[in-house]
């Protein structure tokens, strides 16, 4: 019974270790990115804001204002403003000073923790843009920004090449460059990317916890008789400490894009899946119908970009499962390696 109880203890352990690195490292990438604008106006005229400040949800239309709390609350957070007038491009205002929210990585909560970017790099990207039925938007796409370039369109979606989108990226921002994608879902080809990238670390992660299962598995087995088998139960005991060390490593190789995860809770799978199902699928969309000799054509878009990122993809989606099943098989083989010389050492020798 001592020996159940402490080899189930040492399972515990190791988990709520794993799990504390893992809690930390989500609590950081959760926290939304932010961008700050201050009230313009006058003594002899009422504050305003830009438009372009409100945030659309599920919930309806709001304004956050950015301040700094004190006490359990400490740390950058916002707080819904009210009394605001849209007047065309503007937000009229009876009083307002300090900072607002302009925009948002993802749609924001009362209190919420966030991150301030003063200054963010200037890069190329590329935008999809997904429209839902009803809001699809009349226009030839002929008047767009400097420095935007259209590549792809069709009845359902759009994708356009940007020469110097601002990171990261901010689907409101991008909404105010392009006014036509105004209700459309946009999507940065760079914060896909950098999602698939993670499908590495993530992997291995994956590949660690089945590692450490399955020499638990193992050891549960050679603790029946524990004095003959002392040396190999500390040999996968220092596995598991070292294994339990490297999760903070993999973990500060993760970065994940604002813009894709889920509002509330990381553990909302769904939402990240079905961004990524939307992409995918939109861009697909954009594929060439059947060829006049009567084969399929591949189902991959024209441009460069789009074809570059769904055959990453196809080359990381899997990674996950394949790391946690080597994961599995290499445990598996060393605690089959230990029987073997368990066996070697125990046969009787002939003298």
């Amino acid at each position: 019974m001592k020996k159940k109880a402490l080899l189930i203890f040492i399972l515990i352990f190791w988990m709520v270790g794993a799990c504390t690195f893992l809690a930390m490292k989500i609590e950081e990438q959760m926290i939304p990115k932010v961008t700050s604008v201050e009230p313009d106006g006058g003594w002899d005229s009422d504050p305003y804001l830009p438009a372009d400040c409100l945030i659309e949800d599920e919930n309806g239309t709001h304004l956050y204002k950015i301040y700094e709390g004190t006490g359990w609350e400490a740390g950058t957070r916002v707080a819904e403003e009210q009394g605001w007038l849209q007047v065309e491009d503007k937000l009229m205002m009876s009083s307002a000073w300090g900072d607002y929210v302009q925009y948002s990585s993802k749609p924001l909560r009362e209190g919420e923790l966030v991150e301030v970017i003063r200054n963010g790099d200037k890069v190329e990207d590329h935008w999809l843009a997904v429209f839902p039925e009803d809001l699809i938007p009349e226009t030839d796409w002929k008047d767009l920004p400097e420095g935007v370039k259209l590549e792809e369109r069709n009845e359902k979606a759009a994708q356009f090449y940007v020469e110097d989108d601002q990171a990261p990226f901010m689907a409101g921002r991008a909404k105010s460059r392009i006014r036509e994608l105004a209700g459309a879902k946009v999507y940065s080809f760079n914060d896909m990317t950098q999602m698939l990238d993670n499908f590495t670390a993530l992997g291995l992660l994956t590949g660690m916890f089945m590692a450490v299962l399955v020499l638990w598995i193992f050891s549960c087995v050679y603790s029946k008789e524990a004095k003959h088998n002392r040396w190999y139960l500390g040999v996968n005991l220092v596995l598991g400490v070292l294994l339990l060390a490297c999760v903070p490593i993999v973990l500060n190789s993760i970065e994940l894009p604002s813009s894709l995860l889920p509002r509330e809770r990381i553990t909302d799978i769904g939402t990240i899946t079905g961004a990524i199902d939307e992409f995918f699928g939109a861009l697909k969309g954009f594929a060439p119908p059947a060829s006049d000799t009567g084969f399929l054509s591949p189902s991959l878009p024209k441009s460069v970009a789009g074809r570059e990122i769904i055959e990453f993809k196809n080359m990381v989606i899997m990674r996950p499962v394949l790391y946690g099943f080597l994961g599995a098989l290499f445990a598996a083989l060393l605690a089959l390696g230990e029987k073997v010389v368990m066996y070697i050492r125990r046969r009787p020798r002939i003298k």
